[in-house]
């Protein structure tokens, strides 16, 4: 019996990912030409971690510290940026991940592309309202736009996990063009992540 992915960590997959058999299994697109039935636990882990759906991706600040110096020596500093903690930025309304899950999305997020932020091992909590303002999905083909927060939720899985509804109609996304880059700030990290939607593809079709 394949493992419940719910029930496990990304400890868990990471370790169980590792091994000869699961590796293997994660050298195709596997969710293309295998049913959900059929995966592993490792096609789990890649779908979940590396795949067109989920991204991982480290958090970033400005370097105050050096632009201070700039200001104060007129030297461009040698960086403009402090990266800190890596997580994984995931489509979570994406057929894929649902069927990955076997559970459908809580009601609120009809009619609603949803994107998961997970594994950020932040210090604070951010508000949720805070959260809500400081986030927004773009897209950079033609034509432009820029869709706010439409819903969100902080759900608990194996970690906190905050999830993000754009309305369909606010956010247009097709399956030819520029990429859909998703952006948030939690407390002084800001993290970003981009998904090409020509890449994701599941069964032939639009997958989002």
């Amino acid at each position: 019996m394949r493992p419940d992915p719910r029930f496990l960590s990304r400890r868990e997959f990471f370790l169980l990912a590792g091994t000869t058999s699961a590796v293997r299994a994660a050298e195709n697109d596997f969710w293309n030409s295998k049913p959900p039935s059929q995966w592993t636990v490792g096609d789990i882990y890649r779908l979940m971690n590396h795949s067109p759906w989920a991204k991982r991706v480290q958090a970033w600040r400005p370097d105050i510290t050096n632009s201070q110096l700039k200001d104060r020596v007129g030297v461009f500093p040698p960086t403009g940026y402090v990266f800190g903690p890596t997580g994984v930025v995931t489509w979570e309304s994406a057929p894929p991940i649902r069927d990955a899950f076997k559970s459908p999305l809580p009601p609120e997020f009809e009619d609603s592309y949803v994107i998961g932020v997970d594994s950020f091992p932040l210090q604070d909590t951010p508000n949720l309202d805070y959260l809500s303002g400081a986030t927004r999905l773009r897209y950079s083909g033609q034509p432009k736009w820029t869709a706010p927060v439409s819903a969100m939720q902080e759900v608990i899985r194996n970690s906190t996990v905050y999830l993000f509804g754009f309305s369909h109609r606010a956010a247009p996304v097709g399956r030819h063009g520029g990429e859909v880059i998703f952006e948030t700030q939690m407390g002084e990290w800001v993290i970003q992540a981009r998904f090409s939607p020509k890449e994701m593809l599941y069964r032939k079709q639009l997958a989002l």
